[in-house]
C-alpha cells in the first residue's frame, strides 16, 4: 500500500499541542472505512447524544495492533500485553492465563516480552474458537509457538485458499482439526 501523504489539518492535533498535520494514505482509509460504516447505519445507537465519543476514540485506537516486528507480513501485525489487555478490558494476568491454557497464541520476542499475532482475533476481540485443540495437535510439546502461528496464517489450498485461522472464524472446524492431524503426523514422520 502506499506510504504518500495528503495534508489534512488536525484541529484536535494543534489543541493537544502535536505537531502532526498529515494522515498517510492508509489512515485516510481507515476513516473513509469508518465513515462509510456510520453512514450504513453500523454505529447506529452507540453515537446518541451525549456519547463520551473520546472514550470511543481511545476505544477505538486500543484496538489496533501497533507492535512492529520483522515477522509483520507472515504473522502480523500484533498487539503488546498493555494494548491487548486494553482493548480486550481483560488484565494482564488474564492474558497469561489465556496464553498458558492456549486459548491465545503469544510469542516471545527479542526483549523478552510477548506479542499476539492479530489474526487470531475477531473484530470483537473474542479469539479463535478451537484453538486450544489445534495448537495441542500441531505443537503438542509447545516447542514452536512462530511455527504454529506461521501455520495457522499461511494460506492453503485445503482451505481453499485461505488460512487455517480463518476456516476456524467461518466455523469449519473438523476441516482445521483433521489439516492439523495431518500435518503433526508428516511432521513427527520427517523427525
Amino acid at each position: 500500500m502506499a506510504t504518500t501523504e495528503r495534508v489534512r489539518t488536525d484541529p484536535a492535533a494543534r489543541e493537544r499541542g502535536t505537531d502532526r498535520a498529515t494522515l498517510s494514505a492508509t489512515e485516510e482509509a481507515l476513516l473513509d472505512a469508518l465513515r462509510g460504516r456510520i453512514l450504513g447505519g453500523r454505529a447506529a445507537g452507540a453515537l446518541d447524544d451525549g456519547a463520551d465519543v473520546e472514550l470511543l476514540a481511545d476505544r477505538m485506537v486500543a484496538a489496533l495492533p501497533t507492535v512492529k516486528h520483522e515477522a509483520d507480513a507472515l504473522i502480523g501485525p500484533f498487539y503488546d500485553t498493555p494494548t491487548l489487555a486494553a482493548w480486550r478490558g481483560v488484565t494482564r494476568q488474564a492474558l497469561s492465563k489465556a496464553t498458558a491454557k492456549r486459548d491465545l497464541i503469544g510469542l516471545k520476542i527479542g526483549d523478552g516480552s510477548l506479542v499476539f499475532p492479530s489474526f487470531q482475533f475477531g473484530v470483537s476481540g473474542a479469539p479463535l474458537p478451537n484453538l486450544r485443540q489445534v495448537l495441542a495437535l500441531i505443537d503438542p510439546e509447545r516447542i514452536d509457538p512462530w511455527g504454529s502461528a506461521l501455520w495457522l496464517n499461511t494460506d492453503a489450498e485445503e482451505f481453499g485458499g485461505t488460512t487455517a485461522a480463518q476456516a476456524l472464524r467461518d466455523g469449519r472446524e473438523d476441516q482445521v482439526l483433521a489439516a492439523a492431524r495431518r500435518a503433526a503426523q508428516a511432521w513427527a514422520a520427517d523427525a
